[in-house]
């Protein structure tokens, strides 16, 4: 870049950067355009070759209409470190280029800059882009927006040009002299790069890949938009259940969360199967009103809560349990008429019939003279409508509480107040034992 004096002012990518987004406040990307190797315009970063900064001059980083293009590779790396302890090891772009930050991550945290955490972090891996940490972002989009003047993980100019080199003497082996004292200080406290040990590492790295979760939306996590099956062959119902959605969702059929109750819906099969089929033989071809009771007190129970701002409530529990689908609780009491129903039947997968070749997701071909579904599952949201669902003594086999199955709550107190264990963890220890 060519000064009228004739000089050549070169501009540093990070302060251009900066100087590009603090001159346009309420759109900090519209000095920055992206282009391609032949010098067409992109689509995103991940076309891009080339970030080019507009109308910034190079000597004063001050916004002028006449200042020329300042081109630059989407991959050069900046003076802002990854992290800022790597500065007091001395590294430095060129001896440690990876413990900085290039330039397409920091234009990419800019665009990204109204994202959440999670959405920014998820977005991120996607593109194959590096991320900063959630806990130092805010602070660091401050700082390249151009409203905080400083940041302790940027390398100041001219630190890397002032390191020192080793002399002709030294590089033949010869002994140095002896330094002052005042030059020697600074070597003396410098830190020692830090190595980890190697059995340190890969405990780590199996710790943050069974239990380390990525904040996400509310949403995102119901519709099961990690793809993180695979990493949860080795865990147990327990784990994935701790870890929720994040360990057991893949796409957005929420298998991982049929998994999880699959064992007790097992379970409820097998302690209620014997009398079903004892009793199938001597039915009547058309069943009375008091034989449909006797075979609905013994249908498992699911009970949600009746919170009005609960994401899974009786408009939307038969579409994610039955069919997988999260749908919106608002969209769905809208679809519904705003009118719920009292009790909500659902049927579980038949581990008899085989998925049918071809056809829609989860259609199964049932085996001759058996059915598609499995157990009639009965879903209510308050404590009355258990009770309503058997007639026997509390404690007994047929008391209606001993077949609750799954509870959903938002975790407040007050809603169990009316269950036959208020206290949550015993609430929970009874429910998991069927």
């Amino acid at each position: 870049m060519s000064k009228p004096d004739g000089a050549t002012a070169v501009a540093d990518p990070l302060d251009a950067l900066r100087a590009a987004t603090s001159s346009s406040p309420d759109d900090p990307l519209a000095l920055i355009h992206l282009r391609t190797a032949d010098g067409a315009p992109a689509d995103g970063l991940a076309s891009a070759a080339q970030i080019v900064v507009a109308h910034v001059d190079p000597a004063t980083l001050q916004r002028h209409d006449d200042a020329p293009e300042l081109v630059f590779e989407k991959g050069v790396v900046t003076r802002l470190a990854r992290s800022r302890e790597v500065l007091a090891q001395g590294a430095t772009p060129s001896s440690a280029p990876q413990s900085f930050f290039p330039l397409d991550a920091l234009v990419f945290a800019v665009q990204q800059r109204d994202e959440r955490a999670g959405g920014y972090l998820r977005n991120a891996a996607v593109a194959q882009i590096a991320s900063i940490s959630a806990l130092e972002r805010p602070a660091l989009l401050e700082y390249l927006l151009g409203k905080q003047p400083h940041w302790d993980g940027v390398l100041p100019l001219g630190a890397e040009a002032a390191a020192p080199t080793p002399t002709a003497d030294q590089a033949a082996g010869k002994p140095a002299e002896a330094a002052p004292a005042a030059a020697a200080a600074p070597a003396e406290l410098a830190k020692r790069a830090y190595v980890p040990d190697k059995e340190d590492a890969e405990f780590v790295k199996r710790l943050r890949s069974r239990y380390e979760v990525v904040e996400l939306d509310r949403n995102d996590a119901l519709r099961g938009s990690l793809a993180l099956m695979n990493s949860t062959a080795d865990l147990s119902p327990a784990d994935v259940a701790l870890r929720g959605p994040a360990a057991g969702v893949s796409g957005a059929d929420l298998r991982g969360i049929r998994s999880v109750i699959a064992p007790y819906l097992d379970a409820a099969k097998r302690r209620h199967g014997g009398s079903r089929s004892a009793s199938a033989p001597t039915a009547a071809p058309t069943a009375s009103s008091g034989s449909a009771r006797r075979s609905r007190a013994q249908d498992p129970i699911i009970l949600l809560s009746n919170s009005p701002t609960s994401l899974v409530n009786m408009f939307n529990v038969k579409a994610l349990l039955q069919d997988g689908v999260f749908i919106p609780p608002e969209e769905a009491r809208q679809q519904a008429g705003g009118i719920p129903e009292l009790v909500v039947t659902i049927q579980s997968r038949s581990d008899e019939g085989g998925a049918q070749p071809g056809g829609p997701t989860g259609s199964q071909t049932p085996a001759p003279g058996r059915s598609s579904h499995g157990r009639r599952i009965l879903v209510v949201d308050n404590a009355e409508a258990v009770n309503r669902l058997g007639t026997g003594a509390p404690g007994s086999d047929q008391d209606p509480w001993n077949r609750v199955i799954a509870v959903f709550t938002k975790g407040q107190l007050w809603q169990f107040k009316d269950y036959k264990w208020s206290e949550p963890r015993e609430l929970f220890r009874h429910g998991a034992s069927g």
